[in-house]
This record gives C-alpha cells, sequence and structure tokens, in this order.
C-alpha cells in the first residue's frame, strides 16, 4: 500500500507540472503564436533546420557551406546537433518542433528539481512548489527563444538529483553538454558541488568521496558525448576563441544594483521604473512574490550554518553579475582566468538558479498549506510567463521575403556578401521584415551561400579574420574588387552605393542588391607563375582574378572542378582538417596537397592536359566520436541489462 501510495503521489506532482507547463502554452498555440525573441530565428532556426534538411534527406550533417564561407556542421555545438530531443526538428517544422521542444523542457526542469527536492524528504506540495518556481520563473521562461540554454538549464537539478550515482550522472552530464550550451555546465557542477556540501546529512561520508563518484561518471560523459565534443574541440582549437572573449565583449549585458529587484516580480520592477523582457532579456530573472517570500522564509528556518553558505552562493553570483557596473565586480571579471571564456555576465544569472530553488523548497516545507500554495504559485508565474513572453505568428518562420527569393534566382554556387552598415543596423517594420534580411545565420536554411555571417561563436579564426579584413575596407567599391575571390556575386547595402565599374545595381529587396560586374565563381585558374605567386596570407589589394570554372557540387561535403591546362587552381573554399582532395590527371589519380593561399583559402597545382580536382569532406574527429559514443552506449547499455536482470532474479 505504500509503494502504490508513493506512486500515486508522483503521479499526480507530474500530472501536476505537466498541466501547469500545457497551461502556459496553450493559451499561445491556440492563437497561432510562438515565443519569439530575436535570436530564434537569427540562430536557432537556422542550426536545427539546416542540419534537419540534409538529416531527412540521408545525409550525415557534416559541412556547412552557407556559413562563415564554409565550416563543420558537425563540430557547431550549440545547435545541439547530437541532443536526442533534437530529433523533434527532423520529424517536424520548425515552428511545431520548437513549441514541442520548449514544453518538454518546461516541464523537465519542473520535474526534475520537484524530485531532487523530494530526495531532500520535504513534502510534495513543497517540492512541486519549488519545481514550479524553477520551471516557470523569469530565468526559464526569458530563455525559451534561446532553446540551447533552456535544455541545459531543464538538466541542472539532475546533477543533484544523481550527484552519487554515477551512471546516471554520467547521462545528465552527457546530455546537458549535447543540450547545446555547455559553457553552463562547469557552473552548474561547482554550485551542485557547493549545494551538496551544505546541505549533507550529519554523519554522512566526507565530500572528498564523491570525487571519485565524479570522476566516473564525467569520464563516462565525455565517452557518451564524444561524436560532439571531438569534433567541437577540433573547431575551438582552430578557432579565435581558443584565446578567450576580448574583455569589451566579454563586459556586455550586466545588471547593475538598481536590477536586482528583477529576482523578485516584474510587479515590482515596475513600480520603480518599465519592465522590458523583450529588450532586457538577460534581467528577466524573476522568482514570484510568492516564491520569493517562500525563499526568504528558507533562509530564516534553516540552520544558521546552512543558510550563511547558500548567502554566500548568492553574494558570489551577484558580484558576478554587476560585471563592469562596479570596480569590484570588474575587477573579478578582468582578474579571474576562466572568466576569459564567457561573455556577458548577466548570463551567469543562471548560476543562482539551483541555490534559490533549495531557499523556495525549504520555505514551502513547513508551511501547512504547501499544496495549496504551490497552485498560488503557479497561478502567479502562469500570469507572470504571459505577460514577459514575446510571441510572434507560427507560420512567419516559414516566409522567406523577396530577399531570399531573389538571392535563390540569381547566385547559383557563388556566395552574397552582406555589408557591416546593413548587419549593424539590426532593424526591420516587424518581425517578418527582420527575420528576411538574413541577419545572422538566418540564410542557412534556404542554401544560400554567405561570405560572412554573425552570431557564431566558434569560426574558423582564418575565415573570420577574412570577414573581418572584408568589412574593413572603406567602402561598397573596395568590397566589390575583393568580391571575386570571395566567390560572391552579390553585395547586400544598406545605402545605394556609389557608382563603380565593378557593381551592376540590381534594385532593392530590404537592401539594395548590386552584382558583381565580371564572372564570378569560386575557383579559378591560373597559369604556373601567377598561380605559384598567389601569397598565403591576405594581400593589402586584390590580386587580378584569373580564369573562371565551373565548380560541380553534388551535396554539402564534396565538390569538384574540371579544366585543361598546366598551372594552378585557386579554390575560395576554406582550409579544414577532414578535407581530403584527389586530382585526376592525364597520367592517373593521386592525392593533392592543398597550399594556403589569400588567408583561410587554397590553390592546388594541376598538370598539362584534361584534369579533374574532386574534395570530400570526411573528418577523422567525427568518425573517432562516434565509434567512442557507441562504445560508450554500448557499455552503459550492458551495465543496466545486467543489473536489471539480476533485479529481476532476485525478485
Amino acid at each position: 500500500m505504500r509503494i502504490e501510495s508513493r506512486a500515486d503521489s508522483s503521479a499526480a506532482a507530474a500530472a501536476f507540472l505537466a498541466a501547469a507547463t500545457l497551461v502556459f502554452f496553450l493559451p499561445l498555440w491556440l492563437r497561432g503564436l510562438s515565443p519569439y525573441w530575436g535570436d530564434l530565428t537569427y540562430l536557432h532556426q537556422g542550426w536545427r533546420a539546416a542540419p534537419a534538411q540534409l538529416i531527412q534527406a540521408g545525409r550525415a550533417p557534416l559541412w556547412e557551406p552557407s556559413l562563415y564561407l564554409g565550416m563543420p556542421m558537425a563540430a557547431s555545438m550549440q545547435g545541439g546537433l547530437l541532443y536526442p530531443p533534437g530529433i523533434l526538428f527532423d520529424a517536424f517544422g520548425f515552428a511545431t518542433a520548437t513549441a514541442l521542444f520548449e514544453a518538454l523542457h518546461v516541464f523537465l526542469a519542473g520535474w526534475l528539481a520537484a524530485l531532487w527536492l523530494r530526495s531532500l524528504r520535504l513534502s510534495w506540495g513543497a517540492s512541486v512548489g519549488g519545481g514550479l518556481s524553477f520551471a516557470l520563473g523569469g530565468l526559464m521562461i526569458s530563455r525559451l527563444p534561446w532553446l540551447n540554454h533552456l535544455a541545459t538549464l531543464a538538466w541542472a537539478p539532475a546533477l543533484l538529483l544523481f550527484f552519487r550515482r554515477p551512471s546516471a550522472l554520467a547521462a545528465a552530464l552527457a546530455l546537458a553538454f549535447l543540450a547545446g550550451y555547455p559553457t553552463f555546465l562547469p557552473g552548474l557542477a561547482l554550485v551542485a558541488w557547493a549545494l551538496a556540501a551544505l546541505l549533507r546529512a550529519r554523519g554522512a561520508p566526507p565530500v572528498t568521496r564523491w570525487a571519485a563518484v565524479w570522476a566516473a561518471a564525467m569520464t563516462l560523459a565525455v565517452a557518451l558525448s564524444a561524436a560532439q565534443l571531438i569534433p567541437a574541440l577540433e573547431l575551438a582549437a582552430h578557432s579565435r576563441r581558443a584565446g578567450g572573449v576580448e574583455r569589451a565583449e566579454a563586459l556586455t549585458w550586466s545588471f547593475v544594483s538598481g536590477d536586482l529587484r528583477q529576482w523578485i516580480s516584474p510587479l515590482v520592477v515596475e513600480l520603480f521604473g518599465k519592465f522590458r523582457p523583450a529588450v532586457d532579456w538577460w534581467k528577466c530573472v524573476y522568482l514570484g512574490l510568492i516564491a520569493s517570500a517562500a525563499a526568504v522564509r528558507g533562509l530564516l528556518i534553516l540552520p544558521r550554518g546552512r543558510a550563511a553558505g547558500l548567502v554566500l552562493i548568492l553574494a558570489a553570483v551577484v558580484l558576478l553579475i554587476l560585471g563592469s557596473s562596479n570596480p569590484f565586480s570588474r575587477a573579478l571579471w578582468l582578474g579571474l582566468a576562466p572568466l576569459r571564456f564567457v561573455r556577458y555576465p548577466g548570463n551567469l544569472a543562471y548560476l543562482a538558479s539551483l541555490p534559490l530553488l533549495a531557499l523556495v523548497g525549504a520555505g514551502l516545507s513547513r508551511a501547512r498549506r504547501a499544496p495549496a500554495l504551490a497552485a498560488a504559485l503557479a497561478v502567479e508565474l502562469l500570469a507572470c510567463g504571459w505577460y514577459v513572453t514575446p510571441a510572434a505568428p507560427r507560420d512567419f518562420f516559414v516566409e522567406a521575403g523577396p530577399l531570399v527569393r531573389l538571392l535563390q534566382a540569381h547566385l547559383g554556387a557563388t556566395r552574397y556578401l552582406i555589408s557591416p552598415l546593413a548587419l549593424e543596423t539590426d532593424s526591420g517594420r516587424d518581425v517578418v521584415d527582420w527575420k528576411t534580411r538574413l541577419y545572422g545565420v538566418t540564410n542557412a536554411p534556404y542554401r544560400l551561400r554567405a561570405a560572412a555571417n554573425f552570431g557564431e561563436p566558434l569560426v574558423p579564426k582564418d575565415s573570420y579574420a577574412f570577414m573581418e579584413a572584408l568589412y574593413s575596407l572603406p567602402g561598397a567599391a573596395a568590397a566589390a574588387a575583393w568580391l571575386p575571390w570571395a566567390g560572391a556575386s552579390c553585395l547586400l547595402t544598406r545605402d545605394a552605393p556609389s557608382s563603380t565599374p565593378l557593381l551592376i545595381p540590381e534594385g532593392r529587396a530590404l537592401w539594395f542588391v548590386s552584382r558583381a560586374a565580371q564572372a564570378v565563381s569560386t575557383a579559378y585558374w591560373f597559369d604556373p607563375v601567377t598561380g605559384a605567386a598567389l601569397p598565403a596570407i591576405l594581400p593589402a589589394r586584390p590580386p587580378v582574378p584569373g580564369r573562371p570554372l565551373k565548380v560541380e557540387r553534388p551535396r554539402e561535403d564534396r565538390l569538384s572542378v574540371s579544366g585543361e591546362g598546366g598551372g594552378w587552381v585557386f579554390l575560395s573554399e576554406p582550409r579544414y582538417p577532414g578535407w581530403r582532395a584527389e586530382l585526376d590527371g592525364p597520367y592517373g589519380s593521386a592525392g593533392a596537397e592543398p597550399v594556403p593561399a589569400l588567408g583561410p583559402f587554397q590553390k592546388f597545382r594541376v598538370p598539362a592536359g584534361r584534369w579533374t580536382l574532386r574534395l570530400v569532406y570526411d573528418p577523422r574527429s567525427w568518425r573517432a566520436g562516434v565509434l567512442l559514443s557507441l562504445a560508450a552506449l554500448l557499455g552503459l547499455g550492458g551495465y543496466w541489462y545486467h543489473r536489471l536482470s539480476r533485479l529481476n532474479h532476485v525478485a
């Protein structure tokens, strides 16, 4: 009977959390809306939809030719390429998949949080109330358009729930990593350790004994996520971010002392100013009035040592999120080496989520009517969530717009270049206009190749340097001289460019569109002397382009170019580990070694007579990672099979 009672209570708690999740989303869905902030299309639609197209076509999404001249798709961590719930984007359209993905992770966050509080022997009422404060609080709701943030944070309570269970902890760590924002993981793990040490029972084993559990779990998690981790490490090593983030960029979006009221409720913020969650998204971190009162009560009823420890953790978080707003926080950001790899102090607000969850649960634990308070808390947070969540029509995700249609008709196998002034304009008449201007990586789902993008944190450093060189040019005429070398036949500008014989105006489609006056390709033939003289580094002035060659690209991860005559072939395709070249000539086939040319690009020596150069992307990092992940999955599956078989045998 006791087991049945426990199961009934667990089912009732899960049902309540699921119902609260559905009640939050249903008003939006029934009105044909989706939670929306610019980054959902600016970045996430490209990260999710482009790989889904390849998977639906039966191909592994290894290379992305549309972004930053071309980059490894399998190494891009923020798209959650190998995250299991990401299969929703392979099975459904983006709007439907996003709705299901968001609902799943809001429920998962609340359920895992409730289970952790319940494991501390709190009542189900207190546990569910704490879970609601975590799942429907401002931190999670404001992250709905950031699918990778949302998914990673949803697994945060699992680090505490499975703290001393190595196999389950390994699965939680691997899933949190694969979810797409691994920079959250070190901070979450550090906070989990601090909380576990503060909340451990008297007489429990010393904290040092947990190190072995975590070492085993982390080793297994690394193996489970190797298919993503190994290519990502390879990209990180070749990225401009390998040395960390520039301080000016890192300290953008800080809190100020007056923003600390944002942790309480939008109502409190409105009393002193304007609550703008669609603009100041990183400040949308409210607990709600009921949960805030419960957290204060939790501080008062907890033993002094535990309460003091939680206050210290929260004080440290406050010091971090204040960023550049005061000398102490600024000194911390400038002095702590790990913070060189973190962007935006406001992003670190997530570090307070687990300590606040513990305080809310503690505050509700001795309440006589904890279930009623949990229900009231749900009503309050649902109302706040509806108020703060910006939304857009679901069908606008498939709206291509006039610019995309024009480029699809004219680009062919070439690229386009959007000017820095256009990128910095960052405006539109409405969400549809803004979405269709090709900001960020919005070109990827349309398979439009760009010479430059914005928003992806890990980009091969040579490609990024070439992009920055283009963007430092004084105007459209100077940029036009470089278009053939970038393989770009179209230039998009905010204003009509000055007259130049290098550009042919094509009219306006959201931006002013100009076409390169000369024939553009991504491959050129040069005679032996001219080709040999092409420098490895980017010169101050563009050389004279050679004879354009036709490039055949049957799929995104392979290409070929054919021609006749000895000399050199220049390819405006970035050099990157994993590409393999083969040259077919009059005397047979042989491997071809690329020679660096003009920064990120490459050239190949070709023989006299007819020849064909073929390139295939077949990265060893991907193959090694997949093999290691499969081995880890088989090992973990075997472990659980034998464990369950033993339990069944005993039963």
